[in-house]
């Protein structure tokens, strides 16, 4: 994959931005220092500015990116700023046998990231205020619809109530304990 589509995607995949935000977005708007990026309303498709943080990840690859003198776009190929990395996006997912587009059935697109985003967040424990602020998503119909329960989610559901009887149980055995003391 060509770098300039890595570092699009890992934008991305490390901050749920939208695929125009991110090909829009510019050096004034990247504050590598403090390890955010701030969007204005008119950036954003909700009209809403919004401050992204940058995890560490993402901001290896962004402090490695060059900048151009001519152009303050982060994302530049062949020194122009980018419209679109669907050519690139579609080679290096066939060369990897990944299935692409709407068109196929669980085709990968990159507003898959979006969703993938507010998954992983929700994984790792973030709460979902906090979620929909970074994302932008005004109501919790939109959180829901972006994030994603799958089967390991709910083998650790069952897991987690699997401990919770086990606590449970604990704390019977040692009340009838204490009761078999008393008398």
């Amino acid at each position: 994959m060509p770098h300039h589509t890595k570092a699009i995607l890992a934008t991305g995949f490390y901050t749920g931005m939208r695929k125009g935000e991110i090909l829009s977005l510019t050096w004034a708007k990247v504050d590598l220092k403090n390890r955010a990026i701030r969007l204005e309303a008119q950036d954003t498709k909700d009209k809403e500015p919004r401050t992204i943080p940058i995890g560490n990840d993402l901001y290896l690859i962004l402090k490695s990116m060059p900048r151009a003198v001519h152009d303050d776009h982060v994302f530049l190929y062949e020194g122009k700023p980018l419209k679109d990395i669907r050519t690139s996006f579609y080679k290096a997912c066939l060369d990897v046998g990944i299935k692409t587009g709407r068109a196929e059935r669980d085709g990968l697109v990159f507003h898959d990231l979006r969703h993938t985003f507010n998954t992983n967040m929700r994984k790792a424990g973030v709460s979902e205020s906090v979620i929909m602020a970074i994302t932008g998503h005004a109501t919790r119909e939109m959180f829901d619809r972006y994030n994603t329960v799958d089967s390991t989610d709910k083998k650790q559901a069952v897991a987690q109530m699997d401990a919770f009887f086990k606590n449970v149980d604990q704390m019977v055995d040692q009340e009838e304990l204490t009761q078999e003391k008393r008398g």
